[in-house]
């Protein structure tokens, strides 16, 4: 190449859209053309060939804004250059005068630039350019040289600069056009010293601001370019390509830099641009390395300080802002910096350091920065091609060259000749704060060209030859872009992240983020080198990347994320991908490991947004630690070799990554191919390693995070609670992990201080919600992809999809790339009507428009995965081709053609790739054939199908996602020609790098599939830019999302960490392993995550080996420290994982046993024993035992290592241990809780393990006292919950049948208990009591008998040590006592009851005082009802009695207060009282009377339960009298009513007592007890009115019982109560008292007679069914157990298939024993003419059932008549007890008549009784009779049951039907003729109920037959005497009304037989009658008046007279 300049595209002007892009062609240009311009007129082509890979040789160490070190181009600059001022301090001047250039001749060249320059207003020259000698020099030496000889106009001018500075005598005085003239005209010289001497010149001039002053413009002459333009153009010229001379190459290089660096004269736009173009070119085409390395390094320092100067005016800005908002300033700036576009922009940062407004995007900080959201396609690395964030298509490289300079003060424009030069026009108007913003655009508008340029540049692609030598063009320049890209975001950081750099938009001029306008180039040149088998392009990729994900995380967030899943964690995921590259990322993720924030932002962003392409913190964690877990075989010596380099890599690493300084040299001497080394192991060890420390790096940043969180927040609460924690948090890392440095951009990540926001951008409570949101999406998708229509339901009733509209559900199928495409291929073909609906919607959300059918073919097969049948398929094919076709209507003829053409290409596929095919495979020929004649009859083009053909035959049809994952597996696909084929590719292959060909091919496809994500995205957002909702990108600040973020990946960390430590040896890896797990219980501790922290508690501890001592190394040594660390310092958050942790130190404990020679068969294996441990915690994983432990005799003593042995007792590791125990004192109240829990755990795992040895292995059963002892100082409330459960252990532990562990047991808690009780309890605590139960558990469940008698003596040295102090402890004493008095060992008893004894007597009061009371008589009731020590029984039951009258004496005691006897001593002193809500009453009287009614009622000796009976009484007589009423009720409740209580229920006596006992019971006790209630209701009547129907029931229940004797004596009771209360009671009373004989009437009426015979008369016709008899028959769950008689199945017959127990002597007749009696309530089940019949009381037999009319087509020949002879019934044992009920009915029926008839002939008790409560009474007995009489005269039911039977004669009720009548009738005629007030008055009454009854009786009497009924008339002749002198004696009116009536019947009685009685009584009726009637004189003697029934009915009771 001759002459010219490299130019490339990206520092040229923007290639127009739609302009063809080529290679320009080098051998056409001129000598003096140069590219630049040539380029610039093809449309800014690029020259630059793409080279190949560099090699990083040297670097430079030079700091950014200095030169090279090497030949610098500052060096030459004269010392005198003036000081340069501020650049913050330069302002725009506008040019004041211009002068055409001269016409001189010159090589041709074309300026690239049509507009003017624009300058800026000049100050005076004198004070800017002085001391120029060295101007004269150069033109001296000029003028000297041949060529000005040469060339005249060289020469004149010269001489023309050189005179007029002689005739001016300053050179500053001198026109600048003047000067330039010859310099420049020098430039073109063929000699390069001249060329050398004018470039230096004008290099210095610049260097003095010499031509800041614009050029001087002739009337109508054309505008001119600036003359600092020209500058830089003739010094940019001076370079001619490669041939260019050394010399002048530098000199160049020299004066760019002066230009681009002159503070003074600011250079922007075009100028700027080519300044760094020909920098940038000298480096790529210059020969000199040395030229190459300064033009690197000086091209680095050009752009550091267009950046620079960009920070400078940014500060300025923040200034000017904050100063516009401080009140101290002058109010709100006008314009632009107080409202942009009339946004108000909210603070700039959080701490109030700054509060500006700033434009639109920019007012918001950048980590608030809005990133898209929802509704848009995904971006992909595709995308990135075309993808335009910011529209700059106004901003051109050839912007016009601005020059600013340093301003003083702010002047007009004005002109020095009076014509102005164009300028670009700022607005004159402005404001100076607005006219400040233009300005700084300028500066960032450089800033923006020049990233641009850098962008483009490494985005050219490299021609295959170039890419593999690392010296071309293209590769220098690629790596060069790339490196300065990277030094800007690094030094630069601070201008892409600031708001206040914004630059405008071409089509909106709104302004746009900095970051916002350069994303689409950095996107793009990222994407083409992200994935680049490079290996240095790779490299500076991956650091570029490093600082996007650093520094923009918060404003690239979408493209992050597709780097990473496109690029980063792809390469990972492939086999075939070199290692460098995963060492590389590996690298890079290592970095974001070490910063907590940009991890937890990762997590915040991906993981818990629902729009995020995938959750990348979690991937990434999943990646990084399958990579730690893939196994690596490596010998020693490799792990060796490793460890080495990895040392001197860590000390020898480039800097230019992390401390971005300059890149290594990139000349073409420096760089070289590196050659593979074999470094002396596999590159796998270092990646495996790498990922290993990135873990732990990443566990180590969470940890700083969250404690450095916690602690903020605890100092911020102030959190007493947190103390320990937080001292924990801050010890437990080293000095490197204090605390998490902030990032350097830390303010611009983190949200503004919005007002009115309360809830922060990272919620915890939200983002969880939205994270557990996104995991529900995540599992109705896995299972949707499991079972499609089960998923598809859990999708809609989830809400993830909007409806089920086949719309919608196939909107969600096409946008959710996480379906399994097979099980969508399988859904959506689906021969259902819905599945085809489903289909169809799915193919209509396509569109093929405008696309060619192959292509359209694979789209639509790239969405799901076409199924197998050929039916599904067919049904796929019909639809595409139907929207194929109506997308391209002209396409083919109609939709069949491309339905056969769509099946015919699948075919081909399956045919051209499927590895199943055997045989011939189709032919393009074949293809064709086979479709002839498918577009309608018609052919298709033969061209046109080969094509088709040919696109198949070598792109397979396949799911991109089984061909990536085909990819990452490192399958490549399998050729799929025959034989010939392969051997041709062998040949072809042969020589070449096939694998890295392939990768380099897979790069490519990442690249590019990058790219189309990124288009993708563009799109999205150019369509909906007006209407998109943004989300915001959300910074971190709250600690709490550490747990959740462990919570999804804990079981990643574990296998990676767990795995590397049992598969390495190498101590450093175990330490790094073991130092990741205890990062990760830290974690899994502080956020109380339970799984995680069991399971790595659990790794940790079973890496220590301590079950298998033969196999421990000493990294099972470093793995137990580790736990011992764990066990310090998370103590108070380790929960249930103690146990694993306390199990290992009891194993620890067992080693140095063994270490010290103890035979290891005496001190078992906690691990080993197979007994199920107590109480594990629900749903406990047992991780800490081995799932294989080994062979127990495989272990021996001499197995295990002395070295492991000896570090196992250092005092390091005894002193760890010691810490963890007695550091227990400062656990919290719940943690030392579940540290106990645990520990009694392990004891218990220790002691079973021990089995009956003689020394059982008590290590942590001593620690459980040790730790006592150090939590004595504890609190109450903590020790209670603590002794919960180690009372439960001594419970447990003091059981066991090893005497020697239950002997150290007692010791250890008789030891606690004393130093408990040396604590003082205070009044209404019983922390003494619960500490002492385990005596009492022991006491119970203890079998040996010194067990228990040790345990006596330790009470009883309590006592005797500190009685004193004994408080509460007193109850649980008393109930060791009391269990020791039920023992059956005398010596135990005898002790017992001494101790009891003495502290009865020595310490009553003490014991009274302390609440202690009723415990003392619940264990002397235990004494008194000891049957096998009679005496002592005898002795308990005195001290019981005594115990009341020494109460009452005792101080301590208020009830001693109400007695007058004389007072004890006081024992309790000054002993503080416990506290009661008891009465008094319930407090002391109540137990000593229940301790009496438990041994009247439970115990088993006759003499003990006689005297309790009597001194239960004889108490409650003698001290009742002060008794409350409620008091009483408590007695009744609970002492007196339960005594009876048998009666009613005596299946609870049954099984205590046996039926002698029973009996015997019932004969003696109950009856005392009976006749003591009555004499105490006596005694106590006033006070025990209330309780009168009490006392009735209870009476009425006695008499009901079977028992004849009890029935009789309840009867006696009944009238003792009424006779010895008559005079007291009132008419309420006796409303009582007759309600109760109403009851007992009722419930001894023998109803059940009518219904008893129904077994053996049972017809086919009876509507009771057998169900109903089994209902009503059934036992009743309402009533409890059996009340009585009245309560039995009386409705109906038990039949024989009922359980004979239900009724098994409900009623004890006979003597019979009652199991169990059942409880049965009498149903109504009876028939309906049985019901009437009972219910009626006239004499009717119940109704015959209605019989079925006999069909006349069956046999009928039963005779009618009830006469046939009949089987005799056999009578059960169930039936006999049935019927033995009834009759006890009767007989209690009996009974009660009797007791009425006794009882109301007395006269105080007929006197008392009021009449209408009598004439009640009196009801009773005519419903008696009534019934007695109804059942008499029904003789067919006698018959049956005496048939069935019932009795052993026929049965008949005449007793109780003359009885009831008698004392019916006696009762109403003495009510009658009594002529009292109240009798009197109720006359009426009595006659109406008395004459019907007795016109009843004679009637009857007159019917009974003389000769059959002889009995009957017997018994019924003196009732009928009774009612005939009864009525004799009326008084004459009521007589005489009833004459009518009785005269007849006297007719007919005188026709019978009738006796003496009779007689007479008739005789004196029909006397009576003829004196009413006939008149006859009244006899002298009139006929008695009958008081009371015949002695034939009942005989004279004793004591029922006259009473």
């Amino acid at each position: 190449m001759t002459g010219g300049e490299v130019v490339p595209e990206a520092l040229g002007e923007k290639v127009s859209e739609g302009e063809p892009r080529h290679e320009p062609s080098r051998d056409g240009e001129q000598p003096g053309e140069s590219t630049h311009s040539k380029g610039r007129d093809e449309g800014d082509q690029e020259a630059i060939s793409p080279g190949a890979t560099p090699s990083v040789q040297r670097e430079y160490d030079c700091p950014t804004g200095e030169a090279p070190p090497m030949d610098s181009p500052r060096l030459d600059v004269p010392e005198h250059t003036p000081s340069q001022s501020n650049s913050a301090d330069t302002q725009s001047i506008p040019s004041t005068a211009h002068t055409p250039e001269p016409q001189t001749p010159r090589t041709p060249r074309q300026r690239t630039e049509s507009q003017s320059t624009a300058a800026t207003t000049t100050t005076q020259r004198s004070s800017t350019r002085s001391s120029m000698v060295f101007v004269v020099t150069a033109l001296e030496t000029i003028a000297a040289s041949k060529d000005a000889r040469k060339r005249k106009p060289l020469g004149d001018a010269t001489q023309r600069a050189l005179s007029t500075i002689k005739s001016e005598g300053d050179p500053t005085q001198t026109n600048p056009e003047i000067l330039f003239l010859p310099l420049r005209l020098a430039t073109e010289a063929s000699v390069f010293a001249t060329v050398t001497v004018a470039l230096d010149c004008i290099g210095k001039l610049i260097s003095y601001s010499y031509f800041s002053v614009p050029s001087e413009t002739q009337t109508g002459s054309p505008q001119a370019p600036p003359l600092i333009e020209r500058a830089i153009d003739t010094i940019c010229d001076c370079f001619q390509g490669e041939a260019t001379p050394v010399e002048v190459q530098l000199q160049i290089i020299k004066s760019l830099l002066a230009a681009i660096l002159n503070d003074k004269i600011i250079v922007h736009g075009a100028g700027l641009l080519k300044a760094v173009r020909q920098t940038y070119n000298i480096f790529l085409l210059s020969k000199s390395s040395a030229n190459q390395q300064i033009a690197q390094g000086t091209l680095t320092q050009m752009i550091a300080t267009v950046f620079e100067r960009v920070k400078v005016r940014l500060a300025m800005k923040e200034t000017r802002v904050i100063a516009s908002k401080s009140p101290l300033g002058n109010g709100v700036a006008n314009g632009s910096d107080a409202h942009l576009n009339g946004i108000d922009s909210p603070n700039l940062a959080e701490d109030g350091d700054r509060d500006g407004e700033i434009p639109d995007s920019a007012s918001l900080a950048a980590g608030d920065r809005p990133v898209e959201k929802e509704n848009q396609p995904k971006i992909t690395l595709q995308s990135f091609e075309n993808r335009k964030s910011f529209d700059d298509d106004r901003i051109r490289d050839n912007e016009p060259t601005m020059v600013t300079r340093v301003k003083k003060t702010r002047v007009p424009p004005r002109s020095a000749s009076g014509t102005d030069i164009p300028v670009i026009s700022v607005n004159q108007d402005l404001s100076e704060g607005e006219y400040e913003d233009e300005e700084d655009e300028f500066f960032i508008k450089d800033a923006f060209l020049v990233f641009r340029a850098m962008c483009k540049l490494s985005t050219k692609q490299l021609r295959v030859e170039e890419a593999v030598d690392i010296k071309s063009q293209g590769m220098r320049s690629k790596l060069l872009s790339l490196h300065i890209i990277h030094n800007i975001l690094h030094n630069q950081a601070a201008v892409f992240v600031s708001p206040f750099a914004t630059i405008r938009s071409s089509n909106t001029a709104e302004p746009t983020t900095f970051v916002q306008a350069i994303k689409q180039y950095l996107c793009l040149s990222m994407s083409r080198n992200g994935a680049s088998s490079v290996t240095r392009v790779f490299e500076v990729s991956c650091e570029i990347f490093w600082l996007m994900l650093k520094h923009l995380r918060g404003m690239l967030k979408k493209e992050i994320e597709v780097f990473l899943k496109e690029i980063y964690l792809a390469i990972l995921d492939k086999r075939a991908a070199p290692v460098f590259q995963k060492q590389y990322i590996m690298t890079i993720l290592g970095r974001l490991s070490a910063d907590p924030r940009a991890l937890v932002e990762i997590y915040l962003n991906y993981d818990c947004d629902r729009t995020a392409l995938d959750n990348m913190y979690q991937r990434v964690i999943e990646h990084i630690s399958r990579i730690s877990s893939t196994p690596v075989p490596i010998t020693a010596l490799q792990q060796f070799n490793y460890q080495e380099q990895h040392v001197k890599s860590s000390k020898g690493n480039s800097d230019w990554q992390t401390r971005g300084i300059l890149p290594p040299s990139l000349s073409t001497a420096t760089l070289h191919s590196t050659p593979e080394v074999d470094q002396g192991f596999p590159p796998e060890l270092a990646l495996k390693q790498q990922s290993l420390e990135c873990l732990v790096e990443t566990l180590r940043s969470m940890v700083n995070w969250a404690q450095q969180g916690i602690a903020d927040s605890a100092v911020k609460f102030g959190d007493p609670q947190s103390r320990n924690s937080v001292e924990d948090l801050r010890e437990s890392l080293d000095t490197r992990e204090n605390g998490v440095a902030a990032s350097p951009h830390v303010h611009s990540l983190e949200p503004p201080a919005a007002p009115g926001t309360p809830i922060a951008d990272d919620d915890p409570e939200e983002l969880e919600r939205v994270k557990r949101r996104k995991r529900a999406l995540d599992v109705a998708i896995r299972r949707f992809n499991e079972r499609p229509k089960r998923g598809l339901k859990v999708l809609l009733s989830e809400g993830f999809i909007k409806s089920d509209s086949p719309k919608d559900i196939a909107t969600f199928l096409i946008s959710h790339d996480q379906l399994d495409k097979k099980a969508l291929g399988e859904f959506l073909g689906e021969g259902e009507a819905e599945n085809i609906t489903f289909m169809h919607a799915f193919v209509d959300s396509m569109d093929f428009a405008k696309t060619r059918f192959v292509d359209a073919l694979r789209r639509f097969l790239q969405s799901f995965r076409l199924p197998g049948e050929a039916q599904k398929i067919d049904r796929f094919m019909l639809k595409f081709a139907e929207r194929y076709i109506t997308g391209n209507p002209n396409a083919f003829a109609n939709a069949d053609t491309a339905y056969v053409l769509a099946y015919s290409v699948i075919m081909l596929n399956t045919d051209q790739h499927s590895v199943k095919m055997k045989g011939r495979r189709m032919t393009p020929e074949d293809f064709i054939k086979n479709n002839r004649g498918i577009n309608d009859s018609a052919d298709l083009p033969d061209d046109y199908l080969r094509g088709i053909y040919d696109e198949i035959a070598h792109n397979e049809i396949v799911l991109d996602t089984e061909r990536e994952i085909a990819a990452n597996l490192g399958m490549a696909s399998q050729p799929a020609g025959g034989f010939t084929t392969n051997i041709s590719q062998v040949l072809a292959t042969v020589g070449r790098d096939l694998q890295r060909e392939a990768f380099a091919q897979a790069s490519e496809e990442m690249a590019n599939k990058t790219e189309q994500r990124f288009k993708s995205l563009l799109k999205a957002q150019r369509r909906g830019a007006s209407n998109t909702v943004l989300a915001k990108y959300i910074p971190a600040t709250s600690f709490k999302h550490v747990g959740p973020m462990f919570e999804v990946t804990w079981m990643s960390f574990l296998t990676a960490l767990s795995g590397q430590a049992q598969e390495s040896n190498d101590l450093e890896t175990i330490k790094l392993c073991m130092e990741g797990q205890r990062l990760a219980i830290r974690i899994a501790c502080l956020f109380d995550l339970e799984n995680p922290r069991q399971a790595f508690v659990a790794s940790l501890a079973r890496f220590t080996n301590l079950y298998n001592l033969s196999e421990m190394k000493a990294k099972n040594i470093e793995a137990l420290k580790i736990l011992l660390e764990v066990a310090q310092h998370e103590g108070n958050l380790l929960k249930e994982s103690w146990r694993d942790i306390l199990t290992c130190i009891s194993q620890l404990d067992r080693f140095q046993l063994i270490s010290t020679g103890v035979n290891e068969e005496a001190v078992p294996d906690v691990l080993r024993i197979h007994v199920q441990p107590r109480g594990p915690p629900p749903g406990r994983k047992s991780l800490q035992v081995p799932n294989r432990p080994p062979n127990r005799s495989s272990i021996s003593v001499a197995n295990y290592r002395s070295e492991i042995a000896e570090e196992s007792r250092s005092a390091e590791m005894i002193r760890g241990v010691d810490r963890i125990f007695t550091n227990t004192a400062n656990l919290s109240g719940d943690a030392i809780v579940h540290f106990v829990k645990a520990l009694t755990q392990v004891s218990w795992q220790e002691i079973q393990s021990s089995g009956q040895s003689d020394s059982p292995r008590t290590y942590s059963l001593q620690k459980l006292v040790e730790i006592s002892g150090y939590n004595m100082t504890r609190v109450r409330f903590e020790w209670t919950n603590i002794w919960q459960v180690l009372g439960e252990h001594f419970n447990q532990v003091g059981c066991h049948s090893n005497t020697n562990v239950v002997y150290f047991a007692l010791n250890s808690l008789r030891q606690l208990s004393m130093r408990f009780m040396e604590i003082e309890e205070l009044p209404g605590f019983k922390f003494q009591k619960d500490f002492l139960k385990p005596f009492e558990h022991i006491m119970s469940n203890a079998t040996q008998v010194q067990v228990k008698d040790m345990v006596l003596q330790c009470l009883n040295q309590m006592i005797q040590a500190l009685g004193q102090n004994i408080r509460s402890g007193w109850r649980t004493m008393f109930g060791v006592f009391t269990v020791a008095a039920r023992e059956p060992y005398e010596n135990i008893v005898n002790l017992a009851f001494n101790n009891v004894t003495d502290v009865y007597n020595s310490r009553f009061g003490v014991v009274i005082s302390q609440g202690a009371f009723a415990d003392l008589i619940v264990c002397l009731t235990e004494f008194s009802k000891n049957m096998k020590f009679q005496k002592k029984s005898l002795q308990a039951i005195e001290t019981l009695k005594a115990s009341v009258p020494k109460m009452l004496r005792t101080p301590e005691c208020p009830l001693s207060t109400r007695s007058t006897v004389a007072k004890d001593a006081p024992q309790a002193g000054s002993l503080p009282r416990q506290l009661s809500r008891q009465t008094q009453e319930e407090q002391y009287w109540f137990p000593v009377l229940f301790a009496f009614h438990d041994v009247l009622m439970t115990g088993e000796d006759l003499e003990v339960r006689s005297r309790a009976l009597n001194y239960l009484f004889d108490t409650l007589i003698k001290y009742g009298r002060d008794f409350p009423q409620d008091f009483w009720d408590t007695l009744w409740r609970q002492l007196l009513y339960p005594i009876f209580m048998v009666l009613k229920s005596k299946s609870e006596m049954s099984k205590v007592l046996n039926h002698e006992e029973l009996s015997v019971w019932l004969s003696t006790t109950m009856i005392q007890a009976l006749r003591n209630m009555i004499s105490l209701f006596t005694h106590f009547f006033e006070s025990l009115e209330y309780m009168l129907d009490r006392f009735l029931d209870l009476l009425g229940l006695c008499i009901c019982q079977e028992n004849d004797t009890l029935a009789r004596i309840g009867s006696n009771c009944l009238q003792q109560l009424i006779l010895q209360n008559v005079t007291k009671f009132n008419e309420q009373h006796w409303n009582q008292i007759v309600g109760s004989f109403v009851d007992l009437f009722n419930r001894t009426e023998a109803t059940a007679l009518f219904s008893a015979a129904t077994s053996s008369a049972f017809r086919k016709d009876s509507s009771t069914s057998t169900n109903s008899r089994r209902e009503s028959m059934a036992p009743s769950t309402a009533t409890g157990d059996s009340k009585g008689i009245s309560d039995l199945p009386l409705s109906q017959t038990p039949t024989e298939d009922q359980n004979t127990d239900s009724l098994d002597n409900a009623l004890g007749i006979n003597g019979l024993s009652s199991s169990k009696p059942t409880s049965v309530v009498t149903g109504d089940t009876t028939t309906t003419t049985s019901s009437t019949s009972l219910s009626s009381t006239t004499n009717r037999s119940p109704s015959p059932r209605p019989s079925v009319a006999p069909s006349a087509e069956l046999e009928d020949y039963r005779p009618t008549n009830s006469d046939l002879q009949q089987a005799p019934v056999v009578v059960t044992a169930a039936r006999r007890r049935f019927f033995n009920q009834i009759i006890t009915k009767c007989v209690l029926q009996l009974l009660m008549i009797e007791t009425v008839n006794e009882l109301f002939s007395n006269d105080a008790v007929y006197t008392q009784i009021p009449s209408h409560e009598l004439l009640r009474l009196m009801a009773l007995l005519k419903k008696s009779y009534h019934f007695a009489k109804r059942f008499n005269g029904d003789r067919d039911l006698r018959s049956r049951l005496f048939r069935e039977g019932f009795m052993k004669q026929p049965p008949n009720l005449l007793k109780q039907e003359s009885g009831s009548a008698a004392v019916y009738i006696s009762i109403l005629l003495r009510m009658y003729h009594d002529t009292g007030a109240e009798r009197t008055a109720s006359r009426p009454q009595t006659e109406a109920a008395l004459i019907p009854l007795c016109v009843d009786i004679i009637t009857s009497y007159i019917q009974l037959d003389e000769e059959t009924q002889q009995r009957n008339i017997v018994t019924w002749r003196p009732v009928v005497v009774d009612v005939l002198e009864g009525y004799a004696t009326f008084p004459e009116a009521e007589f005489s009304a009833h004459v009518e009536t009785f005269a007849p019947l006297v007719v007919d009685l005188m026709g019978r037989e009738m006796g003496v009685e009779l007689q007479k009584a008739v005789q004196g009726l029909v006397q009576r009658v003829f004196e009413v009637k006939l008149g006859l004189p009244p006899r002298l003697e009139p006929l008695p008046t009958p008081t009371s029934p015949r002695a034939s009915v009942f005989a004279p009771r004793r004591g029922s007279r006259g009473r």
